[in-house]
């Protein structure tokens, strides 16, 4: 009986410890949509979600600090928004490089969205060969925006974030339109 005493008091004090815990937490800001690296925050931008939050998120009572500032890397809708997201863009990492490549309909999957892992491929037989300079191997990058064409016939431009090396490398089929995109798992390199 004393035991079954000490461990619903252990049990109480642990309750009233979280409680007071989270009164007066006003919670964490997160981000409504996806945000570009270089966004500046507007009120639209921001919800607040609720609950008790660690050191490096953004409170809800500073939402009006963060007005006005901009997003240092790119963000999905529903992140939470930390510290070192605002401030000056640093985006892309040094050794890192953005491209933008122009896609037809049936040159990348249809339903290829941001955080999704690509491999960049030379069309074959479309001019790649050793003595060009244009690579023969595919690149991979991640896929950090689709912007879909608003008429059928024109291009999609997904933008790309891949090393620089790389980037250099597949510029050229880029450039010409002799580039597919394939869909890869995300734990490939």
């Amino acid at each position: 009986m004393l035991l079954g005493g000490i461990v619903v008091l252990a049990c109480a004090f642990a309750s009233a410890a979280v409680t007071l815990r989270n009164q007066g937490v006003d919670g964490a800001l997160a981000v409504q949509r996806d945000l570009q690296a270089g966004h500046t925050l507007v009120p639209a931008d921001l919800r607040v979600v609720k609950g008790s939050i660690d050191a490096d998120l953004v409170p809800a009572s500073e939402a009006r600090t963060i007005v006005g500032r901009q997003v240092t890397i790119p963000l999905a809708a529903g992140a939470l928004l930390a510290r070192r997201h605002v401030g000056d863009p640093r985006y892309p990492r040094r050794g890192l490089a953005l491209i933008g490549v122009a896609v037809k309909p049936g040159q990348y999957p249809p339903d290829l969205a941001p955080g999704n892992r690509v491999a960049i491929s030379p069309i074959p037989g479309a001019g790649a060969g050793a003595d060009d300079g244009i690579v023969s191997r595919a690149v991979s990058a991640v896929v950090t925006k689709v912007e879909h064409a608003e008429q059928p016939q024109n291009p999609a431009v997904v933008t790309l974030l891949l090393s620089r090396s790389d980037a250099q490398a597949i510029a050229a089929p880029v450039a010409q339109g002799l580039v597919t995109l394939m869909q890869i798992s995300p734990e490939e390199p």
